[in-house]
This record gives structure tokens, sequence and C-alpha cells, in this order.
């Protein structure tokens, strides 16, 4: 009875959601195009610093090491110790900003830093260790 009394009603529902639908489809784009400008391959160094929450870096690998960041639709790899493929995943905002955590039994690694003028510049750090990164997109 409803339609019979509103015959515009359901193609108003009809309508409303092809907008809402082109819209989302839309929005999903533009986020991907953003972020998506980040994409490629940085490589460069990681060195240990002396700004870690633990004095004795007696348990810290020196350094510095060779480091790739591989940047993917928004998705952000870093592999922090190739030895047993400890990798950090993350996500990468429009601005560049770079974030990410890895679960580890030592107690996890986190990343952080940006990307601009072709280049990362950020940190990883355990609960012992923190490392500098320097990293120049290669690809």
């Amino acid at each position: 009875m409803k339609i019979a009394r509103y015959p515009g009603g359901k193609i108003q529902f009809v309508a409303m959601f092809c907008f809402l639908s082109i819209t989302a489809v839309t929005l999903g784009k533009s986020a991907h195009a953003q972020t998506g400008k980040f994409d490629g391959i940085y490589a460069g160094s990681q060195t240990l610093t002396d700004s870690g929450p633990v004095t004795n870096y007696s348990q810290c690998l020196r350094g510095p090491f060779k480091r790739k960041l591989v940047v993917k639709d928004g998705i952000a790899t870093y592999t922090f110790n190739p030895t047993y493929q400890g990798r950090v995943i993350g996500t990468i905002n429009a601005d560049g900003d770079v974030s990410g955590a890895a679960r580890e039994p030592s107690g996890g690694v986190s990343l952080s830093g940006k990307i601009a003028g072709g280049a990362f510049t950020g940190e990883v750090w355990s609960l012992y260790c923190t490392y500098t990164l320097q990293l120049k997109r290669v690809r």
C-alpha cells in the first residue's frame, strides 16, 4: 500500500543508493591516487642512534645497514632484519606520513617517518634499539 501512496519513494531510494555508491567509489579512488603517488622502492641506510629507551646498546647491531622500504597502494613494507625476515607493515597517508608496527617475541618493532621529495626519513625501533632511516626512492 505504501508504494501506491508514495510511488516516487522507491525511485528516490534507488537514486540515493546509486549516488552514495558512486560517491564512495570516487572517494576511494581519490584516496588511492593520493597515496599511490608515493608508490615505489626506497633504499638507503638504517643507523643505530643513541636516543632509544635503553642506555646499554650491547644487544643492538651498530650498522649502518642497507635497507629497503616498499610502498604500494598505501601500504608500506619495511624489512628491518633480513636474517629472519622481520618486517613491519604499515600505512601511508595522503601527506606521506608512514606508520606501522610488527609483533615480535622480543616485544615488537615500530616504524614511523615521512616521504617527501623522493626520500623517506624516519625511525624504526624495538624494546632496546632505535635506528634512524635515510632512504631515497630508487624506483
